[in-house]
């Protein structure tokens, strides 16, 4: 088996199955998403599950689908992601890219070279204040951005998949809607 193929099979198991398998109403799992979205763009890694279990305590939403969709920052795309937030963020404050990519590489080596979050969040926040303001004004931006645009696609998709389900039931959909809302009130889900 390729490496694309184990690639695909992943990428189908940790995004499309627990959205097409989702006993959730529509809003559930576009607000997992969300979130999921939101704090994968703009908690420095190694954070996310952390974050994730504590916005859990107040909201409700899968936080299993939610995990899924931080990946969307990860080891292999963490150098580049935050050298485009901080180009992003220098356009956006009117300031000059003072460095390129590979002067930024090197400066990003002890963050990546620790093992714990709390040892790479500390010297993530080592970088400097020039480049922390212009990384976290970029990533405010992405992180809104993406999160509304995943709240509203997977809204839509979820919300026609749970019409299809009541229909096969012989059910409306608003009827269908209420159960699946039912079931998250009582902690069932």
């Amino acid at each position: 088996m390729g490496s694309w193929t184990r690639y695909s099979r992943w990428l189908h198991k940790t995004f499309v199955e627990p959205l097409v398998r989702s006993v959730n109403p529509p809003w559930h799992d576009a607000r997992a998403v969300s979130l999921g979205l939101i704090v994968g763009f703009l908690v420095p890694l190694g954070g996310h599950l952390v974050t994730l279990a504590l916005l859990r305590l107040f909201l409700r939403f899968s936080y299993v689908i939610a995990a899924a969709f931080t990946v969307v920052n990860n080891p292999l795309n963490i150098i580049p992601l935050y050298y485009g937030y901080y180009c992003l963020g220098s356009y956006i404050l009117g300031r000059p890219i003072a460095m390129d990519f590979r002067i930024f590489q090197k400066l990003m080596n002890p963050v990546m070279d620790k093992t714990y979050f709390w040892e790479a969040f500390a010297a993530f926040m080592n970088l400097g204040r020039e480049i922390l303001v212009r990384w976290l004004v970029a990533a405010v931006i992405v992180a809104v951005v993406f999160g509304i645009i995943g709240y509203v696609v997977t809204f839509k998709v979820q919300k026609n998949r749970c019409k299809r389900a009541a229909e096969k039931l012989g059910m409306k959909y608003e009827q269908f809607v209420e159960d699946l809302e039912r079931n998250v009130r009582s902690g069932k889900i």
